[in-house]
């Protein structure tokens, strides 16, 4: 039980270290994030317009669901710009908030401990096999959220694979973790 829960919680902090380092050490995100020039929006549009904190779109599905109305939301896509996802906050927020860390941390956590529920439902404990497992659970996440998404919301194919590679290094080194600690006394 002590290897499991040592094994769980570094697991955690690979996953944790591994998205900080990806994101504020590694260029390739901010490679593929561009800002919005402080003077295309007038933030004070938005926050008159936009009602309550959520997801957008633009241009957005209309109201009512009719031929023409569908026709006219059609020609706007076809001219652009097109904005598939904007998130609107409304006043003060925090960039680094102590509750954000928490929060991934015990995001972390969680997806380290599914991921040893299903290498531990595995009938074959190998590093080989779990190494496998762990690298499948991360290409499923990828297709599953971050192809999906560039599908769907045209998101940039060097920004979808930059995520999924954000997927694929952490589950590589929690397999190894894994491989090596928990199920230690299993071997190739």
């Amino acid at each position: 039980m002590k290897r499991t829960i040592v094994s769980l919680v570094i697991g955690t902090l690979i996953l944790f270290i591994w998205s900080a380092i990806s994101w504020m050490v590694l260029p390739f995100h901010s490679n593929t994030l561009n800002a919005i020039p402080d003077n295309t929006l007038n933030t004070e549009i938005l926050k008159e317009n936009l009602v309550k904190d959520g997801v957008y779109h633009y241009p957005g599905f209309p109201a009512e669901n009719t031929p023409q109305t569908m026709k006219e939301m059609e020609e706007k896509v076809e001219k652009g710009p097109r904005i598939t996802l904007m998130v609107f906050k409304r006043g003060k927020t925090e960039l680094f908030s102590a509750t954000s860390f928490l929060g991934s941390l015990a995001i972390n956590f969680f997806t380290v401990f599914l991921l040893y529920l299903i290498i531990r439902q595995s009938k074959v404990q190998t590093s080989k096999s779990i190494i496998s497992i762990s690298l499948l659970a991360a290409l499923i996440i990828g297709f599953a959220s971050d192809l999906s998404q560039m599908n769907w919301y045209m998101f940039p194919l060097d920004y979808t694979l930059i995520n999924m590679i954000d997927h694929i290094i952490p589950f590589l080194l929690i397999g190894l973790l894994f491989s090596k600690t928990r199920f230690k006394e299993i071997t190739l």
